[in-house]
Parts: C-alpha cells; sequence; structure tokens
C-alpha cells in the first residue's frame, strides 16, 4: 500500500502515483473519508456560488411557497375639522411556490468492481459526479430565470400538492407592488423580459430602469456571457474598470472596486454600465443580459429539503456505515423565483422575447 500523508482529497488520487493502486488495497474506509470530505467541499462551493460572493443571486431555504407582498393605493385627502378619511380595503398578494426535484446518477461501484478498479478509476467517476451536479444546478437556476413561462408544478416528494411557480414579472396580470416614487404598473401590461434586435445603448438602460424602478438600486449587477463583453464594452453608458497590469501608478490611483481582476476571465467584474455592475459570468447566457440588485431580497429561492441530511450532493449507500458500497449519488433541490421584481432579462437578438434553449 502507497504511503498516505497529509489530508487527502479526489485531485490527489487522480496523481500519477496511484495510477496503478487498487481500490480496495488503499483502504475502503479511508477512500470514503476522501470521498466525504471532498463532497462537503464541492457542497461548500456550490453554495458560495449562488448564495455567497460579490454577486449572489438566489438565497437557500426550506420554504415551498411564500406570500409575495403587493401594494393598495392610497392617498391623503385634505380634511376640514370634523373630516375623516375614507378606509380602503386591502388586495391580497400572490402566492409563488419553488419546486423540490430528484436528480441522481448511477455509478456502479460493485464488489467486483471495487475489487479491481483503480484508486484514480474511482476519484475519475467521483469527480464526473460532481460536474454534473454543478452543470444541473447552474441549469435549473438558469431555467428558473430566462424561460418566461409561469407553471404548476406538483410537488410529489412531500403531499402532491401543486405550487404555483412564478417568473419574474411577465405581465401575467398578477398585483404588483408601486415603486417607491408612487409608480404604479400595470401587471396585464408589465413585464421584465425585454428584447430588440440589435444591442443599443438605450435599450439595455432601460432594462436596468426595469429593476431600479421597484426600488431594488443598492447593488446593481449585470451579468452577461463572455462572448457579448466586447459588444458591451463598447456602449456609450460602459465605463471599464482598470487593469493594473496594464496601467502601472501608485495604489491611491486604483480604487479596489475599480481593478479588473485577471484571474478568471469568464467570472469577474468588468466595469460599469450606468448604475449597473457588469459581471461577465459563465452562467450566462449569450445575447441575453440579466440585471438584478445583490443586495435586496434576491430574485430566486433554492429549495433544499428540510432534513439537513438530505441537502447538497450526497453518496447513497444501502447501508450507511459502508458508503463505498453504493452505487448512485442523488441530489434534491428546486429552483424558483422569489422577489418577481428584482431581475429583468434583456435579449439583443431578436425583435420580441424568446425563451433561450438551456
Amino acid at each position: 500500500m502507497p504511503e498516505k500523508t497529509g489530508t487527502l482529497q479526489l485531485s490527489d488520487l487522480m496523481a500519477a502515483r496511484f495510477t496503478n493502486t487498487n481500490a480496495a488495497a488503499f483502504g475502503l474506509d479511508d477512500l470514503a473519508d476522501v470521498v466525504q470530505r471532498d463532497l462537503e467541499t464541492h457542497n461548500a462551493l456550490m453554495e458560495e456560488a449562488l448564495t455567497g460572493g460579490a454577486a449572489p443571486i438566489a438565497e437557500r431555504s426550506t420554504d415551498r411557497q411564500r406570500l409575495a407582498g403587493t401594494s393598495t393605493r392610497r392617498e391623503l385627502v385634505e380634511l376640514d375639522e370634523y373630516g375623516r378619511a375614507p378606509t380602503k380595503k386591502t388586495k391580497p398578494g400572490q402566492t409563488v411556490g419553488f419546486p423540490l426535484k430528484r436528480y441522481g446518477a448511477a455509478t456502479g461501484w460493485t464488489r467486483d468492481w471495487m475489487l479491481k478498479a483503480s484508486v484514480v478509476e474511482l476519484a475519475r467517476k467521483a469527480l464526473e459526479v460532481q460536474q454534473a451536479h454543478r452543470i444541473k444546478v447552474l441549469t435549473e437556476m438558469k431555467r428558473a430565470l430566462f424561460v418566461s413561462a409561469n407553471y404548476n408544478f406538483a410537488d410529489d416528494l412531500e403531499d402532491g400538492i401543486t405550487l404555483a411557480v412564478k417568473r419574474l414579472v411577465n405581465a401575467d396580470s398578477a398585483l404588483i407592488a408601486d415603486g417607491p416614487n408612487g409608480e404604479v404598473f400595470d401587471g396585464a401590461t408589465h413585464t421584465h423580459y425585454t428584447a430588440a434586435a440589435t444591442l443599443v445603448d438605450a435599450d439595455l438602460l432601460a432594462a436596468v430602469n426595469l429593476v431600479v424602478e421597484h426600488g431594488h438600486g443598492g447593488s446593481v449587477k449585470l451579468a452577461i456571457a463572455r462572448a457579448d463583453e466586447a459588444a458591451v464594452s463598447a456602449l456609450g453608458s460602459f465605463k471599464a474598470y482598470v487593469d493594473v497590469r496594464l496601467t502601472p501608478g501608485t495604489e491611491a490611483d486604483k480604487p479596489l472596486g475599480n481593478r479588473l481582476n485577471p484571474s478568471r476571465l469568464d467570472n469577474r467584474a468588468i466595469g460599469l454600465f450606468g448604475a449597473a455592475e457588469v459581471w461577465v459570468k459563465p452562467w450566462a447566457i449569450a445575447n441575453y443580459a440579466l440585471i438584478w440588485d445583490s443586495s435586496d431580497m434576491l430574485p430566486l429561492v433554492m429549495r433544499e429539503e428540510e432534513q439537513e441530511a438530505l441537502r447538497g450532493l450526497q453518496l447513497i449507500a444501502e447501508i450507511d456505515a459502508h458508503p463505498m458500497t453504493a452505487e448512485y449519488w442523488e441530489a434534491r433541490f428546486g429552483f424558483g423565483v422569489w422577489n418577481r421584481t428584482n431581475g429583468a432579462i434583456h435579449q439583443f437578438s431578436n425583435g420580441t422575447y424568446q425563451d433561450p434553449t438551456i
């Protein structure tokens, strides 16, 4: 058995020194420990990607539905000495639901496979499942945002009740809360899914305003795909962040917020567009810009199981004491829009909005 020192993770098990090492000879208990710790790290990174960092877009919750507020428009009326203002009935809000789905992947670990497989083969299978989990989470997140039609979801993992899953504001006649300055919005016509045949400065500014006019203005983000970085950067309202590698000078000349991060070309803030900070995101879709306020009630809820042991990517075994006998991986989650006004999407490749293929 090879000498093992320090704390191993799955990427370590891919090293050349483990190429010919048999998984059973390495020790199933040791392998189980490595896999479990790597899963914990993976799940923590997934949480940070969605709910933390500089541009969070979703909150984690076990809620399956919530009541979104609305407005009853009131007016202060002039009164005389004996006058009394009329009362007005409050309008109820709308219920928004969050789906919970079960996803799985089979690795095919059997006793015979374990006796013959190498450590590298086992690590590769585990890493493949983690990659599949990342892709599925991001895919479902994008569908919750970029697909414009509401739908009903049967909550079969609970009691089968039908949940009304909503999108961003989409002219579905739902009541919309008034803006902070008394703006009134017609639920039958007001939509946060806009489109134009080409990318125009004024259209993108109008899309940003769709979020701001509802009172979301603490930290507005604008996410684009890397393929659109050059086109957005060429707009008149765009102000680029400084690349410190190309502009030598004192640190005082380069405020931290204005520095361009050179380490992640597909996941970084590149500048300002009007009042919105422009982010190139790896999950963004080409020809679509997403705007939201990351400091306010976030647009999405990522629903998870109430039992903590069922959250995140899990290695499922028939006998919990021996997880390396498992042949199956599982994750339970779902995305739904919670704050319908805190988000707008502008497509700039078609005259009318089209749901992207995700």
